[in-house]
């Protein structure tokens, strides 16, 4: 089973990463990670002005940041367990079931 987890805050990241290792290992499922993946970056530009100052601009940024994890051994309780986690707002998850 491979799980990626996406969020644009690190720190919730980083926790909600914690508590599902802590979830997996819980239930006795191998795990493989968390491997860190490339942080992709959105850049938006704004016109300041439109009239006066129309070639100066705001630049604003947009970060979003991914951990993969594998497990192995997986259980019907592990199942659940991801099921029903609760991750703070902000963060998604996508599980996939991989056959290896």
């Amino acid at each position: 089973m491979r799980v990626r987890i996406y969020s644009f805050d690190h720190t919730v990241l980083e926790n909600s990463v914690r508590k599902l290792v802590q979830v997996i290992l819980k239930c006795e499922g191998k795990i493989v990670g968390p491997i860190p993946l490339k942080t992709k970056k959105k850049k938006i530009s704004v016109l300041r002005s439109t009239f006066v100052y129309s070639k100066h601009r705001d630049t604003f940024e947009c970060r979003i940041h991914k951990r993969l994890i594998d497990i192995y051994n997986v259980n019907n309780e592990l199942v659940n367990n991801l099921s029903t986690l609760v991750l703070p707002a902000g963060v998604d998850i996508n599980i996939e079931t991989i056959n290896y």
